[in-house]
């Protein structure tokens, strides 16, 4: 069953998020994490790049990617790097080529690293207004790939169009897999995710989405937590 956990407000939820990733980073080894993009999960990771962690053996993928160049201000790549620095390692995605070039290189690199069912220690997930999370977007068929663990997309509807994602199951499968909600504008693909309604891609991640953490704008009439 996922859990979920609303926090006062937007910095709440991106310290409780950063903890619940630096809690699955404790072990020494080979560890790997998929990061999601955008604007919500970048004070999670400023307030994670803080913490003592042995960096030595983290691997940061990247849930999904613009296809960009990895150092342009659309790509997630320069994200990662802008909030965590050299801290561990970060497997870019080839943004600068086609989408399905792209795919199939990371998902090779992804196979080699973890096998050809791979899991994920932590994978973080942001959710868009309309639902879609990594670069699954309701109604269009990359939502239900479900044999290659990276596909390409093209004509996204939002910008810029053409992307590369990992697809459901490999988010599912992960040891740990957290959403990060946050702002009123999310409320209602929120309440459609907890709903496990199928027609939001994260709604079909089912009891492979572990933890939910969002503010109370986003949970709306929900009775706030502290976290």
């Amino acid at each position: 069953m996922t859990r979920l956990v609303v926090c006062a407000d937007a910095e709440a939820a991106a310290h409780y998020a950063a903890g619940a990733i630096h809690d699955r980073l404790a072990a020494e080894g080979e560890r790997h994490v998929a990061l999601a993009g955008g604007g919500t999960p970048r004070r999670a990771y400023e307030i994670l790049a803080a913490e003592p962690v042995e960096w030595d053996g983290v691997n940061w993928w990247l849930g999904d990617e613009r296809c960009v160049p990895s150092d342009g201000p659309d790509a997630n790549a320069l994200m990662v790097r802008e909030t965590l620095g050299d801290r561990g390692t970060l497997h870019p995605v080839r943004g600068e080529l086609c989408p399905e070039d792209a795919a199939w290189l990371y998902a090779s690199e992804l196979v080699a690293a973890l096998g050809d069912e791979p899991v994920l220690d932590v994978v973080v997930l942001g959710l868009g207004e309309d639902g879609h999370t990594a670069s699954l977007f309701p109604g269009r068929d990359e939502a239900s790939a479900a044999l290659a663990p990276v596909i390409g997309v093209r004509g996204a509807p939002k910008p810029p169009p053409e992307r590369i994602s990992m697809t459901l199951p490999v988010l599912a499968r992960a040891r740990y897999t957290v959403m990060l909600a946050t702002g009123a504008g999310k409320r209602d693909a929120l309440a459609r995710v907890r709903g496990q309604d199928a027609a939001v891609p994260a709604g079909s991640l089912g009891d492979g989405l572990d933890e939910i953490v969002c503010d109370s704008a986003a949970a709306g009439w929900l009775t706030t937590a502290s976290a």
